[in-house]
Order: C-alpha cells, then sequence, then structure tokens
C-alpha cells in the first residue's frame, strides 16, 4: 500500500502485480496516477480502470465487444484496496463526498464486473 499527501491509500504496482498480474499502461509518480486494463478471458470483455492520488479520484470502464456498458468516475475517494474472497477478486473502493460515503467493487476476477453504491442516513 502506498499514501499520498492527501491520505488516499491505495496498492502499490508491485500490489497489482502480485495480486493480479498486472502492470499499468500508463502511470505518473509526480501525481501517483496509474492506468490498468484487464481483459476477460475469452477477451472480448475488458474493465479499463484509473486512479489519481493528487487529484482523489477513480475511474473505471468496462466494455463488451469494444462498447462501453459501464462507467464509474468519482473524486474524493478516500481509500483503494485488493479484496480477495470466495466469490470474486478485485477492487473495493470507498470515497467520502461531504460526509456521505459511496462505494464501489471492481472485480477483475473470475469475472470482470462492476458495482456502485451510496450509503446516507
Amino acid at each position: 500500500m502506498d499514501t499520498w499527501s492527501s491520505d488516499i491509500v491505495f496498492p502499490s504496482t508491485d500490489d497489482f502485480l502480485q495480486a493480479f498480474g498486472l502492470e499499468p499502461i500508463e502511470s505518473d509518480r509526480d501525481s501517483a496516477y496509474c492506468r490498468y486494463v484487464k481483459p476477460s478471458s475469452d477477451g472480448n470483455t475488458e474493465i479499463d480502470f484509473s486512479f489519481n492520488a493528487a487529484a482523489r479520484s477513480f475511474q473505471a470502464v468496462l466494455r463488451c465487444g469494444g462498447n462501453e456498458i459501464a462507467a464509474i468516475c468519482s473524486e474524493k475517494v478516500k481509500f483503494i484496496e485488493i479484496r480477495h474472497d470466495k466469490t470474486m477478486s478485485g477492487l473495493h473502493v470507498v470515497f467520502d463526498i461531504d460526509g456521505v460515503l459511496s462505494e464501489a467493487l471492481i472485480a477483475l476476477e473470475p469475472t470482470l464486473h462492476c458495482k456502485w453504491w451510496l450509503l446516507s442516513d
């Protein structure tokens, strides 16, 4: 895990390499920007995700057959963590938008999918 001056906590490039065999296709150390693309096993679907610690932002686009079918994009990231459980492996992203928590789950294995939700009192 790495941290940035804005106190966002996120996986390092080594963490992504160890967990998923992924290396960034784009990166910038000065802003702690990294972009990754993970194709499905059949090559028909892919998820393209990136984060920028300086801007505290996270973006993910799910494509099927080259067509965008879902997108998540938000600022105010609190943390990004790699998650493994018995049903999936992927990323758990938590946003703190003016005291309201929003979360995204980006599944990278065994199948690609994404979910995003907002919880408030």
